[in-house]
């Protein structure tokens, strides 16, 4: 069978194709083709997430079949019960076997949504609850492998950029998520119709996860095939243009060897191998996320009844969460250019206390807090998803991005539970809102410690990464040395 890898190399040597051909291997911005599709892998699992806050006040004023808030905090924590456990394993799966077992994650999240939309329009709460369980079983698994993925596709000169990526994909879907989830439920009468429209939406997402598959597919046959050439004694670069230094990379540089990945049966005892900073940053990371995804997950609804707003503007209010987090990209550029990753993150960590301020103790429109909590969105989860891989050894992504959403379900779960309880206690959402300004004083607080631990070991986090690149020299020594990892800067995961 004819390949489009064999076609290329019938030629004497792989050209660039117009860039607009993005889609082809030989393509300038290939890469960043495969990027953008594997930052939509994820799509589907945030965007069921952040819908439930579109329809809470549907589901709390049904008077067919009405819940409290605590069971809405229920629902929500049910996905956090197996995202305490399973992403550990899923990223332990994900280091050994490839990205390409993150179908069957893909697969469980949409059997868990159809489950879970499938019970709510029987009624049937125990059905629902197991429907959110089994959706989380996949969702906690695809968010690590989406964020391994990318850590492995991006050297360290562009992670920070790539994260941002991902990070204002991320939120595009919860935009929509809260923009557009309530006017279908109410255009349609239910917001049963609205569980349906998530469940599409992560079918779409399984889509994008086979084009990456496919993707990669053709990268590792031209990769193969190169490198029985390089064998028989071609140069590298009588074989790919120079100006594909991406693809040269790429096929010159030996793939990691799962024996390598999967070495000495990986166990908890062997967490200590993760540095003292990796868990800093996680934990910062779990504090930073909650304080802003529990309210995210009732914000339709306080809107609603605090401030007064239409079910339908209470979501667009809500969106706004996620504005500015779209321009995540152009700040970790930015960041990996000239540094100051502390330094932003200090501020974030202000301006999030500023947020909840305006909304506990003011009556300034909560546009502005919600554009605040944009900006803060945009900033440091960026910066904290890229720091990871910086902090820990690179064959274990997989295993470093599963511990970060174990990390985040415990916090989720808790908070879920705590939210709702605390408001249907007290018949208001002043204590919830209390509760979180503090959470957002602790969240300064530990970035005040980050700051400091860094600086202590030499500031590797602040400064910048783009002049980090290594030279075409380095690239070369490092595939003819002993070492099963290929390079930093020409890595894929395929």
């Amino acid at each position: 069978m004819v390949t489009e890898q064999t076609l290329l190399l019938q030629e004497s040597c792989i050209h660039p194709v117009p860039s607009w051909r993005f889609w082809n291997v030989a393509a300038p911005g290939h890469r960043f083709y495969l990027l953008v599709l594997i930052c939509f892998i994820p799509f589907g699992g945030h965007f069921v997430k952040n819908e439930m806050s579109s329809l809470e006040q549907l589901m709390l004023d049904d008077t067919a079949f009405p819940i409290s808030n605590t069971v809405y905090g229920a629902f929500n924590s049910a996905v956090s019960i197996p995202n305490m456990i399973i992403p550990f394993f899923g990223g332990r799966i994900l280091d050994c076997k490839g990205h390409l077992t993150i179908l069957y994650f893909l697969l469980l999240m949409c059997a868990g949504q159809a489950l879970f939309a499938y019970a709510m329009e029987l009624r049937c709460l125990w059905l629902a609850m197991a429907g959110r369980i089994i959706f989380g079983l996949g969702e906690g698994s695809v968010v690590a492998g989406g964020r391994a993925i990318v850590s492995y596709w991006f050297d360290r000169s562009e992670l920070t950029f790539a994260m941002g990526t991902m990070v204002g994909i991320t939120n595009i879907s919860k935009i929509l998520a809260k923009a557009t989830v309530a006017p279908i439920a109410i255009y349609f009468g239910s917001y049963i119709y609205g569980l349906w429209y998530g469940l599409i939406v992560c079918v779409l997402s399984t889509f994008v996860a086979l084009l990456v598959g496919f993707s990669a597919r053709r990268l590792k046959q031209l990769k193969r095939t190169i490198k029985y050439q390089i064998r028989a004694g071609i140069d590298i670069k009588a074989l790919v243009d120079p100006s594909l230094k991406w693809l040269s990379n790429y096929c010159y540089v030996r793939r990691y060897k799962k024996q390598a990945v999967c070495h000495a049966n990986f166990t908890f005892s062997s967490l200590r191998e993760l540095s003292p900073m990796f868990w800093l940053v996680v934990l910062l990371h779990v504090l930073f996320i909650n304080v802003f995804h529990l309210f995210q997950n009732i914000s339709s609804s306080y809107f609603h009844q605090v401030h007064g707003y239409s079910i339908v503007n209470a979501g667009y209010v809500s969106s706004l969460g996620h504005l500015f987090v779209i321009f995540a990209p152009i700040i970790g550029l930015v960041v990996d250019c000239i540094g100051g990753r502390m330094h932003l993150i200090l501020l974030s960590s202000c301006l999030s206390i500023l947020a909840y301020a305006l909304l506990v103790f003011t009556n300034v429109s909560p546009i502005i807090s919600m554009l605040l909590i944009s900006l803060c969105l945009s900033v440091t989860p960026t910066i904290l998803m890229a720091t990871i891989p910086l902090s820990i050894s690179k064959h274990r992504f997989g295993t470093a991005f599963g511990i970060v959403e174990v990390v985040d379900a415990v916090g989720a779960f808790i908070g879920n539970l705590v939210i709702g309880y605390l408001r249907d206690t007290t018949g208001s959402y002043t204590t919830d809102m209390i509760l979180l300004f503090t959470l957002a004083c602790l969240t300064l607080l530990l970035s005040i410690i980050l700051a400091i631990v860094d600086q202590r070991n030499g500031g590797h986090l602040a400064m910048a990464t783009l002049q980090d690149k290594g030279s075409d020299d380095e690239i070369e020594a490092d595939c003819n040395s002993s070492s099963n990892e290929g390079p930093t800067a020409a890595r894929i995961y395929v």
